[in-house]
């Protein structure tokens, strides 16, 4: 058997992540989100040995079954009450922060000087922004956008004709056939977007941030956007490991 110390777990829409925090070479495994069951679980989880789980879940369905599968061990769920290094007492919304949020804020001040914006794009975008306060970084709020291939998909599903069409970043500016042009949109006006909301937020501030990138679209969004991103396939990861004490 592996030993472990603490099973981080990413419960994201999409796709569930699982990794054993303090291991010599950690090991991610992955489960597609719709695939949790009891039975899923047991599998992914074969071979490894840990005394606590910490879970970082945006599905609640999704981790009521983790954690009544799992809880013969203990299990601390991300959020602001478990987070660590960024102060989140000043933010009104605080409650309904998504734990995939507070993740990437804690890891984000590991990665950058502040300010700092940690994206993470996936089935949604999110942007979130961590500032320097009297005291030490405090998590000043964000912005939640559609993902990439969620806006690919919203014509083809609110439309009676237009089809669905890829979400690639590749094709010309002016569409031949209806999915060229749609492609096209997504192609120029996604990346446009992005950078946008960066030049607001930056606005904002009154000064540069430094902004990291996570999520199945990261690497993409940082080949096609203006603003510099830094890649960080872990982000979310690292800051459910800060959450629960232990390495990765």
């Amino acid at each position: 058997m592996m030993p472990g110390t603490c099973l981080l777990i990413d419960n994201s829409n999409t796709r569930t992540k699982f990794v054993l925090g303090g291991s010599p070479v950690p090991e991610v495994r992955m489960l597609p989100t719709a695939e949790i069951r009891p039975v899923t679980l047991h599998e992914i989880c074969s071979g490894w040995e840990f005394e606590r789980v910490c879970l970082c879940s945006v599905v609640p369905w999704a981790a009521r079954v983790i954690a009544e599968t799992l809880g013969c061990v203990p299990v601390l769920h991300v959020n602001v009450a478990s987070a660590r290094g960024v102060d989140f007492s000043s933010y009104p919304g605080a409650a309904t922060l998504g734990a995939d949020r507070i993740a990437n804020a804690m890891a984000a001040v590991q990665y950058a000087s502040l300010p700092v914006i940690a994206m993470d794009a996936g089935t949604a975008t999110t942007f979130d922004v961590v500032v320097q306060g009297p005291e030490g970084p405090v998590f000043a709020g964000g912005v939640i956008a559609p993902g990439l291939a969620s806006m690919a998909s919203c014509l083809s599903l609110r439309t009676a004709q237009l089809p669905a069409v890829d979400a690639g970043m590749a094709g010309p500016a002016i569409g031949r056939n209806t999915r060229e042009a749609m492609s096209a949109a997504l192609r120029v006006g996604y990346p446009g977007m992005m950078d946008a909301i960066l030049d607001s937020m930056e606005s904002e501030l009154e000064q540069p941030a430094r902004v990291l990138i996570t999520g199945g679209d990261a690497a993409m969004l940082a080949a096609s956007m203006r603003h510099a991103l830094k890649v960080v396939p872990d982000l979310t990861l690292q800051g459910i490991a800060l959450a629960a004490g232990v390495s990765l």
